[in-house]
C-alpha cells in the first residue's frame, strides 16, 4: 500500500529531488512551496502540489495539513526540508534578520509538526524528518545564525524523538553535508545588509568557500535522496535498520562530524580533573 508523504520547500534542491524519489517509488507525494506552479511539471509522475507559506499562523498550517489528510489521506512520512542560509558575521546579522531565519529554519518546522503529530497520536504510527546540517556541528565563521539554527532542529528533534516513541512515531534529524543543489545561490542564500569591513579577517574565507562550492559541491541529491528514502521506509540498503536520532548524509558529513567528536573528547580528556573537580564535599565520586 503506498505510503503518503508531505514535504515543505519543494520548489527546487533537496525537496524537489526528494519528492521525484518518493513518487517514482509509488508514493504518494504532497509537494509544499509558497509558488506551487514551480511544481507543475511533477504532476506527470503523480506529485501532489500544494500552496503553503510557512510563514504563516498555526490556524493556516493547521487547514493545509486538515485539507491533505482529508482529501489525500493521513500523512506516513512528514519530511521538514524548508531552509536558507544566512550569510554574516554573528555580530553583522540584525535582530530580524536573526528572527528570520530561525523562523524559517526552526519555527515553520514546529508549525508544521503541530498541526501533523495530533492524526499520528492517533493512529500511533509514521515518520518525522526534520533537515538539519553539518552546520549544527560545528559553528563557521560567517554562517554562525544559519549553524546555530541548525544546531536547535538537531538538539529539539532529540527531545521529540523521545517524546513520540510512546506513539510508535519515529523521529529523526537529518543533517546532510554539501549536495550539489542551488542551496548557495539566489534567494536560498541571504547576505546581512550590514557589513563591518574589520570582520573580513575572519569571515572571509568562509565567503569565499561557500562562493566556490556554489554548484560544486560534492554531493549528488539524486543519490542522497535514494539513501533517505530507503533509510525512511527501511527498505533496500536501511532493511532491517533502526532510524537514528541524528543521520548523517554526505560523505563530508563524516570528517565533519567526525572531527567535532574527536575535539570535544579531546577537551573532555585534557580537562577532565578540573570539570570534575565542583562537586559538593558530601557527593560521592
Amino acid at each position: 500500500m503506498p505510503r503518503v508523504w508531505f514535504i515543505t520547500g519543494c520548489s527546487s534542491g533537496f525537496g524537489r529531488q526528494f519528492s521525484i524519489t518518493a513518487a517514482k517509488n509509488k508514493d504518494i507525494v504532497v509537494a509544499t512551496s509558497r509558488n506551487p506552479s514551480k511544481l507543475s511539471d511533477l504532476a506527470s509522475i503523480g506529485v501532489i502540489a500544494k500552496k503553503l507559506d510557512l510563514s504563516a499562523s498555526d490556524a493556516e498550517v493547521k487547514a493545509a495539513i486538515d485539507d491533505v489528510e482529508s482529501t489525500v489521506g493521513p500523512i506516513d512520512i512528514l519530511v521538514n526540508n524548508t531552509g536558507y542560509i544566512l550569510e554574516g558575521g554573528v555580530e553583522e546579522c540584525s535582530h530580524q534578520e536573526i528572527v528570520d531565519q530561525f523562523d524559517v529554519n526552526v519555527f515553520s518546522q514546529i508549525r508544521v509538526l503541530r498541526a501533523a503529530l495530533p492524526s499520528m497520536h492517533a493512529r500511533k504510527s509514521g515518520v518525522v524528518v526534520n533537515f538539519g546540517s553539518i552546520g549544527g556541528w560545528l559553528g563557521s565563521p560567517a554562517a554562525g545564525i544559519y549553524c546555530a539554527s541548525k544546531a536547535a532542529i538537531a538538539i529539539y528533534t532529540e527531545s521529540l524523538r523521545d517524546e513520540l516513541a510512546p506513539f510508535n512515531i519515529e523521529v529523526t534529524c537529518v543533517e546532510p553535508g554539501y549536495f550539489r543543489t542551488n542551496f548557495l545561490t539566489g534567494g536560498h542564500k541571504i547576505t546581512a545588509k550590514h557589513r563591518i569591513p574589520e570582520l573580513d579577517v575572519g569571515t572571509k574565507a568562509t565567503r569565499d568557500a561557500l562562493v566556490a562550492y556554489s554548484l560544486n559541491q560534492p554531493g549528488d541529491p539524486i543519490k542522497g535522496a535514494q539513501v533517505l528514502f530507503e533509510a525512511f521506509t527501511k527498505t533496500g540498503r536501511c532493511e532491517g535498520r533502526s532510524l537514528p536520532g541524528r543521520l548523517a548524509l554526505g560523505r563530508d558529513s563524516l570528517a565533519t562530524i567526525g572531527g567535532s567528536v574527536a575535539r570535544e573528547q579531546e577537551m573532555l580528556d585534557s580537562w577532565k580533573e578540573i570539570i570534575a573537580s565542583t562537586d559538593c564535599d558530601d557527593v560521592e565520586a
